[in-house]
């Protein structure tokens, strides 16, 4: 009996032992263990460096639209592409009469003159990578959480006139690097009063 007793508080011992050994672990952040995700739109640039090379090959008033494709801004394949008519336009260089017509440029001027002749082109490339960082104990019980987003993303607007590229403007951010900082002092009971109230508010519509 006292031998059956000693090898179970044996047992016992180790398999605290390890839980201990996994905690540490756990929270120095050494299984790799919060989520992280990537979003990816416009495969086609692997950095916004690829994406303003590609950019500078397009020249206003000789660029044909059949030629976007070779140049990696295809309104076909190219996911996510907004088209936009001269109307959408007005909106976009004239917002809200922000901007007097007069003071826009002649090619785009040009543009919406030329009414059904012109649409634009809108493309978002982007390489996003969000990341959960720090403490995953804390993490994971809901104490302190942490992201980081990094990557970067791009705009590239194209004014096509008779099926020429009439107009051209990109902006973007070359480097995003944007940390959130979550602390919950409660962990997971931070919100049990507002689902007490919720729960209450329910059972009194009932």
């Amino acid at each position: 009996m006292g031998s059956a007793n000693r090898g179970g508080t044996r047992r016992y011992a180790r398999i605290f032992a390890s839980l201990a050994v996994a905690l540490v672990l756990v929270g120095c952040g050494g299984l790799g263990l919060l989520p992280y995700q990537t979003d990816i739109q416009n495969t086609k640039f692997r950095s916004y460096k690829q994406v303003s090379l590609a950019y500078d090959h397009i020249m206003p008033g000789f660029t044909r639209i059949s030629d976007l494709d070779d140049i990696g801004f295809d309104s076909t394949s190219s996911p996510n592409v907004e088209v936009l008519s001269y109307l959408g336009i007005i909106e976009r260089f004239m917002p809200r009469d922000s901007v007097k017509f007069d003071n826009l440029d002649p090619a785009v001027r040009s543009c919406i003159d030329a009414r059904d002749h012109c649409t634009a082109l809108v493309f978002r490339p982007e390489r996003l990578h969000q990341e959960r960082t720090g403490n995953v104990l804390l993490d994971l019980l809901g104490f302190e959480r942490t992201t980081v987003n990094y990557g970067w993303s791009a705009e590239v607007v194209l004014l096509i006139q008779d099926g020429r590229v009439a107009y051209k403007v990109m902006s973007g951010r070359p480097n995003i690097q944007d940390y959130h900082d979550k602390v919950s002092p409660l962990g997971p009971f931070q919100d049990m009063g507002g689902m007490a109230v919720r729960t209450a508010a329910s059972a009194a519509n009932l």
